[in-house]
């Protein structure tokens, strides 16, 4: 009988310890799996705002090609992330479409295509 009472106590507590695991060390979110074939089902827990939005201006203009400006080439992880992130539409450094930072300076010969928060959305 006592036996027994330790088997259940003892699976309790490894219950209790494969939850707290689960949910405070693992960095999981359930929202993910609430709607897991969503398009954009947790996107925003695998890269920034910023990557995001780069996204939504190239999708809203249809293009199928873009480029950054020189200080965005620079920063590794918005390069980087918005090249694996936004495939199928490559980065081609010939492309007319360039990302500018918003606080950085935009020739005269741009023409604006979309602003958001981070980033000024161009053809040159």
């Amino acid at each position: 009988m006592i036996n027994r009472k330790i088997r259940i106590l003892f699976i309790v507590i490894c219950l209790l310890q494969l939850f707290h695991i689960f949910y405070f060390r693992s960095g999981f979110r359930y929202e993910v799996i609430k709607k897991p074939f969503n398009e954009n089902s947790g996107v925003s827990y695998v890269v920034s705002s910023k990557i995001i939005e780069i996204n939504n201006m190239l999708r809203k203009q249809k293009v199928k090609d873009f480029n950054f400006s020189d200080i965005i080439f620079n920063n590794n992880y918005i390069y980087k992330k918005s090249v694996e992130f936004n495939y199928p539409i490559r980065l081609n450094k010939n492309s007319n479409n360039i990302f500018f930072f918003k606080e950085e300076n935009i020739p005269s010969n741009c023409k604006l295509l979309s602003t958001g928060r981070y980033f000024i959305f161009t053809k040159c």
